[in-house]
């Protein structure tokens, strides 16, 4: 993705300001341990503060262990999510515009956390019997999405027979599948995005043609 000074994603850096070193620190440490534990669950925290250049206490002062870290991963992610949507909506009015930039998005941040493709935040972590709820960051990402695709229906841009639910699921669905498993389709890592948008907001069959018979009609 572009990273010029000029580019979207450097204007919102600087109109959040600086990120403390504490910051900086804390990212390096997240996003090290999303590729760690995406490889490997049982990790070492020296192993995931070596990834992230840090010493091994420093990640224990913010994170007691692999689970906590595993869950600030998601919430990070989701908060991230939750700003890229917010930044969509203020600069596109056209909800069907909207969500292809926000799933190019999405499709970023999920490389930038890999565990997102291995896993849910939704599944309960060792020892709890109950599915935990979701984060608030990932609730009001959730909740902005959904908004967004009724906005869609009733102006009607996007299908009305079908239920808005449906195709925030089938963002995050088909970006963890297709992310995981895009070293064996053969897939640019960096076309993810536009080729799961394509997908999802205008489908595979060809405008026009239609199958009769095992060939094709225009």
């Amino acid at each position: 993705m572009p990273s010029s000074t000029g580019s979207p994603a450097a204007s919102r850096s600087r109109r959040r300001g600086p990120r403390t070193d504490a910051q900086r620190n804390d990212q390096r440490i997240l996003r090290a341990a999303a590729r760690v534990l995406a490889e490997d669950p049982r990790a070492t925290i020296q192993r995931i503060a070596d990834e992230a250049g840090v010493v091994r206490l420093t990640v224990y002062r913010r994170y007691s262990n692999r689970d906590a870290l595993r869950r600030a991963i998601f919430e990070a992610a989701a908060a991230e999510a939750k700003q890229v949507i917010a930044d969509a909506l203020d600069a596109e009015p056209d909800p069907v515009a909207c969500l292809r930039v926000i799933i190019i998005e999405m499709a970023a941040i999920a490389q930038r956390y890999p565990l997102l493709s291995v896993g849910t935040d939704l599944q309960p972590l060792p020892g709890e019997p109950r599915r935990p709820s979701p984060p608030p960051a990932s609730r009001a990402m959730q909740r902005s999405l959904l908004d967004l695709v009724r906005r869609g229906q009733d102006e009607g841009v996007l299908r009305r027979d079908l239920p808005a639910e449906l195709l925030p699921q089938a963002i995050v669905g088909t970006l963890r599948i297709t992310l995981r498993f895009a070293r064996s389709l053969g897939t640019d890592p960096d076309l993810i995005g536009n080729q799961v948008a394509d997908l999802l907001l205008h489908g595979f069959a060809i405008p026009g043609c239609r199958a009769v018979a095992g060939q094709e009609l225009m």
